[in-house]
């Protein structure tokens, strides 16, 4: 059975059967799994949100990275200050997705935060980071974006950050 759809139910709610086997299948060894289940909580939207939510705090990384990525591509406005406190996360993989997350869901206020990932020890998190300030864009993203530039010292990331000023309309 593939997860990335919803079973036809005749209406459009989720079934809470559904909801609580995609969670389970966050965990499965499997990569492919863990990526199918995370799409299927992305079909089900606002109502996946607060269970995604509560993955932020998961013991496995790699459920946390995947509930950050749904939470990213849901878009809902619950996810903000969750996706915030998940850039301060142990593990750069989950700060890479919060950062991504930011960026998805386009507010403003993330900018502050975005800034200060900036000066995150692993390039990948600044990488995300950049682009998610780009795609926020406005004259405090592109500070930070420029600020960035001015810091960084790996060519892939100084990339990244030219690239996300073009896409914040920097002159």
């Amino acid at each position: 059975m593939t997860y990335n759809t919803l079973p036809e139910t005749g209406d459009d709610r989720p079934d809470e059967q559904d909801l609580h086997t995609l969670l389970a299948r966050l965990s499965d060894p499997d990569k492919g799994v863990r990526a199918e289940a995370m799409h299927g909580l992305v079909t089900i939207g606002g109502p996946a949100v607060p269970a995604c939510i509560a993955l932020l705090h998961d013991d496995d990384w790699k459920v946390r990275y995947r509930a950050a990525e749904a939470l990213g591509l849901i878009g809902d406005d619950r996810a903000y200050a969750p996706l915030t406190a998940a850039l301060g996360d142990g593990k750069d993989h989950v700060r890479y997705m919060a950062a991504k997350g930011l960026g998805l869901l386009g507010d403003p206020r993330a900018v502050a935060h975005l800034r200060a990932v900036q000066r995150d020890e692993n390039e990948f998190v600044r990488r995300s980071a950049a682009a998610s300030l780009g795609r926020i864009g406005g004259a405090e993203a592109v500070a930070a974006l420029r600020s960035a530039l001015e810091g960084e010292a790996i060519g892939g990331v100084r990339e990244v950050i030219l690239a996300a000023l073009r896409d914040a309309g920097a002159d």
